[in-house]
């Protein structure tokens, strides 16, 4: 690590206050102290807890100025200490960074695809026709990249992704390994056997989007799946064919959302929550662990259960549900006593 605390201020427009010409050894966590590392803190409730940390330097929340924090080291006061870290974390960290731009001699690329300044398609990757690859993506080895998909500048694929024809991943777009964009949504008829419908559409994914590793997301039986810009989703988790996401919603691992359905923005669905097809869910809604979705969600609500029900209820009968053996021993003994 070479960066100043100067430099370290200036990324995440933070105050210093101590050396500002100080180089951090690295970076750690309050968990696995470093002597004269580099780490943060958003809680500054307890300031004793900050006193015999062997630190080089520590990130802590502008309220900190007004606390007497008893600690030794140099201090960085930022807005959103996490974030401030996290920016240092992207500026040391060698991922990806050893890549340099080219062509692997065992990737196979159509000579009708388009490919972008400063891109990278590594050995076994398969790009077919009218594909075309904005400036500066990385595309790992083994990835199917089909025709006609588009994708954007300074992209991430991983190895294993499937990314099938008429495709669209606009810039900044990370797709964790074994994640399928475009497989077939899951659309049939019934005429004395199920018949298979064509689908025809594809799948949008905006600005900023993650998807998590085998992750899948159907594409449209006639229009667009879309992903809105900087939605992030966890690994295992399947979006059906048509279904529409705001901006910034999250996902966790192994939520099913099927088709049709609308997010709004800002939406989180917590791990293993099931949302039924064609419904919608408000702004800043939050979907609890393990819910389940049979009607639409309002805009802020924060619901959990199956069938869902607002936060509030669920717990409220969480504690009876616990109450309910003694409450059964008292009502069979009272029908004992009285010989009902």
């Amino acid at each position: 690590m070479n960066l100043t605390l100067k430099q370290i201020a200036e990324m995440s427009q933070s105050e210093i206050k101590g050396n500002p010409d100080f180089i951090p050894t690295g970076i750690c966590g309050l968990d696995n102290i470093k002597d004269g590392a580099l780490s943060y803190s958003n809680n500054i409730d307890k300031p004793e807890n900050f006193k015999d940390l062997k630190l080089g330097a520590i990130i802590l929340p502008l309220a900190a100025k007004e606390k007497q924090i008893p600690f030794e080291g140099n201090i960085i006061y930022a807005k959103n200490p996490e974030y401030a870290f996290t920016l240092v974390m992207r500026e040391i960290s060698p991922l990806n960074k050893d890549i340099k731009p080219g062509i692997h001699e065992r990737a196979v690329v159509s000579p009708k695809a388009k490919i972008g300044k400063d891109v990278f398609i590594g050995a076994n990757t398969v790009v077919e026709d009218g594909a075309e690859i904005g400036d500066n993506t990385i595309i790992y080895p083994n990835v199917y990249i089909g025709k006609n998909v588009k994708i954007g500048m300074f992209c991430l694929i991983y190895p294993n992704v499937v990314i099938r024809e008429e495709c669209i991943l606009k810039n900044k777009v990370i797709l964790q390994p074994g994640c399928v964009i475009g497989a077939d949504g899951f659309g049939y008829v019934f005429n004395g056997k199920h018949e298979k419908i064509p689908q025809m559409g594809n799948v949008i994914l905006e600005d900023d989007v993650e998807i998590g590793a085998n992750s899948t997301i159907d594409r449209a039986k006639l229009n667009h799946t879309i992903i809105g810009a900087n939605t992030k989703i966890d690994n295992l988790v399947q979006v059906g064919h048509n279904v529409k996401t705001g901006m910034s919603c999250i996902m966790v691992s192994q939520v099913g959302v099927a088709g049709s359905t609308e997010l709004g923005n800002g939406v989180i669905l917590a791990g293993q929550a099931g949302i039924s097809g064609h419904l919608k869910i408000g702004d800043g809604a939050v979907v609890g662990p393990q819910t389940g979705i049979i009607s639409n969600v309002k805009a802020g609500d924060k619901v959990m259960g199956s069938p869902a029900m607002s936060y509030g209820d669920f717990m409220r009968l969480n504690v009876i549900f616990k109450k309910l053996p003694a409450l059964y021993k008292e009502i069979t003994d009272l029908k004992k006593k009285f010989h009902f």
